[in-house]
């Protein structure tokens, strides 16, 4: 019997995406996530890694956090992959509600790229609908244009200061850190207490009130 396969037909290759998050179990189930819905999905846990894979892997799209621990983070990524790779899609998934909660500058984050928080990992679908829209060159979403709560209104500096206060840094340490003086820690450091209204009569230190709402509403603890 002669064969009825169209000759002219085949199968396109799956899109590619590279996922850079350094927790492996968010890692793995990113990458689940991926190949279940039709990709060819790799993982990469430092920057280095994922700047290797961009050339090894040459991804399509890009699922990149912006805590990658120690050394650099994956804003270098975005910038690399932006500079290098400009026909990558770019997604930003972190815990952090904005860059700026995470320690990075907002102008580091290319316009291109999306932006999702990690619990929209338990809605596979808007995932899914996020990785296509930029594969596709439409806008990107972006739910830190609107992030809200106590941290919104801050500065970047005092994102920055608050995010050292809850590393457990001393105002000296602090002010080594950013190459400042300590009086200049001392009233940033004022200046959170008022804008955040942490109760100084309370039986709690007030750098321990700071503390903790940065993990309440910044990046959530690993």
């Amino acid at each position: 019997m002669p064969s009825t396969a169209n000759p002219n037909s085949f199968t396109p290759a799956p899109r590619r995406v590279l996922v850079v998050e350094d927790e492996p179990l968010i890692r793995s189930l990113t990458i689940s996530l991926l190949e279940n819905a039709g990709f060819d999905a790799m993982g990469a846990g430092t920057a280095a890694d994922a700047i290797a894979a961009l050339k090894s892997f040459d991804p399509d799209a890009l699922l990149v956090d912006l805590d990658l621990g120690e050394g650099p983070g994956g804003a270098e990524v975005l910038a690399y992959a932006d500079r290098y790779a400009p026909w990558a899609a770019l997604v930003v998934m972190t815990n952090a509600p904005s860059p700026e909660v995470a320690g990075v500058d907002a102008r580091l984050i290319p316009a291109r790229a999306a932006y999702l928080h990690k619990r929209s990992l338990a809605d596979a679908e808007l995932v899914l609908e996020t990785l296509e829209e930029v594969l596709r060159d439409q806008a990107p979403r972006r739910d830190d244009v609107a992030a809200s709560g106590p941290l919104s209104g801050l500065s970047r500096d005092q994102l920055e200061v608050l995010r050292l206060i809850a590393a457990g840094l001393s105002n000296a340490e602090i002010a080594a850190r950013r190459g400042t003086s300590s009086h200049g820690v001392e009233q940033i450091v004022q200046r959170l207490i008022l804008r955040l209204e942490v109760e100084k009569g309370s039986a709690m230190n007030p750098r321990v009130q700071l503390a903790k709402l940065y993990y309440a509403h910044g990046p959530s603890a690993k």
